[in-house]
Parts: C-alpha cells; structure tokens; sequence
C-alpha cells in the first residue's frame, strides 16, 4: 500500500494489527502449533515468528542506517532473491518456541516499530532517499511492508487456513 501521510501509515499500522489480533484471539491457543497453516507445513507461532524476525530485520536496518552504516538487506549472507531461504532459515530458528514467549515477542517488537513510526518526521519517513540505505525509496516502503503489509499477509494465511479446517 502506498501511504501520502504519515497518519495513514499510522492508522493503518495499528488497523491492521488489531485486526491481526482479533484473529488470533479467535482461535483457541492448542491450534497454534498445528502444521500446515502456510508454506513448508508452517503453524500459527510459525507465522507470529516470521513476524517478529521481520519486524526485527527493519529495525536493524534503520538502526544501522541511522550510524551511518550500511545494512545488508534483507540479512547478512542474503539477497532480496533469496527471501523463500532467509524466511525458511527464519523458520528453522524459531521452530517450537512457546505460543506465550512468542506472543510477548510479537507484541514488543510491533510495539517498538510503531513508536519510532510516531517518532520519525513526516519527511523521515515518506521522503524518497532521505536515509542513504534506502537509496531511491522512502523509509515508508520498508516500514509499511514489515508491519500493515504483513498483519493484512497474515489475517489472509489464518483465513485460508481456517477455511481448509472448516
């Protein structure tokens, strides 16, 4: 989605994660380490630690951008072709944590990435090319697909997959 105002990233963010959280909410937790939820047999804590990895890369990214740093995207030792081995690698990392621990985690990291939104400038975060990392784009376009993109991403994967189950 392309965002013209740093409140329609805003609302969105947190429109999105809601939303998100309702559809969680509705499904009883011993469901949440159920395979086949989405891509190699992936179960619901699967997908809220891809979440949550993801939201961790951004930050990282700004972060290192903001030293002057020069982040590698989307992660050390991997190109932006190479997103289907980072996020099974991510997988693989996560597999089995606890619902509990991954929830808190989830909730931290959207909880930080949505207070630096409402810290940066309106320019900060719409200007193209205003962080050397980003190059030609607007930090909006790596923020915007690590949380609404996502949780809208999500709601979608938890809605075919209930559907399958129904």
């Amino acid at each position: 989605m392309r965002y013209s105002t740093k409140s329609g990233l805003i609302q969105d963010i947190e429109a999105q994660f809601s939303s998100l959280q309702q559809s969680l909410a509705a499904i009883p937790r011993e469901h949440y380490d159920e395979g086949g939820v989405w891509g190699d047999d992936w179960s619901i804590n699967d997908l809220i630690a891809h979440l949550t990895a993801w939201h961790g890369l951004f930050l990282g990214w700004y972060h290192a951008g903001v030293q002057g740093e020069s982040p590698e995207l989307p992660a050390s030792g991997y190109k932006w072709n190479e997103t289907p081995r980072l996020n099974r690698d991510i997988w693989k990392e996560h597999r089995g944590r606890a619902t509990d621990d991954l929830l808190k985690a989830f909730d931290a990291s959207h909880a930080e990435v949505l207070e630096l939104a409402r810290q940066l400038s309106p320019q900060d975060l719409l200007e193209p090319g205003r962080f050397g990392w980003t190059r030609k784009n607007a930090l909006v376009t790596y923020l915007g697909a690590n949380t609404a993109s996502h949780y809208r991403f999500a709601q979608k994967v938890l809605k075919r997959w209930g559907r399958k189950r129904a």
